[in-house]
């Protein structure tokens, strides 16, 4: 596979490789990837649980219950 990045992001990738951090291109945009994908993942699962919650507030009625100052 072949990734063309645009110039701030190759350079960013240079400095990185500078650092000493990673050994290769490869390695740290293997690195990026996962770090990306576990992220999505994460989000998604926050998503999932929030719409739980919200689900189980309606079924509840909770919604009818709250009191709204000026009425």
């Amino acid at each position: 596979m072949e990734v063309t990045l645009p110039a701030d992001l190759s350079k960013q990738v240079q400095q990185e490789l500078a650092s000493g951090r990673y050994r290769n291109a490869d390695e740290l945009v293997e690195q990026a990837v996962r770090s990306f994908l576990e992220e999505r993942d994460r989000g998604e699962r926050r998503l999932a649980a929030l719409r739980r919650i919200g689900q189980a507030v309606d079924q509840a009625g909770l919604y009818e219950r709250v009191f709204l100052p000026g009425q």
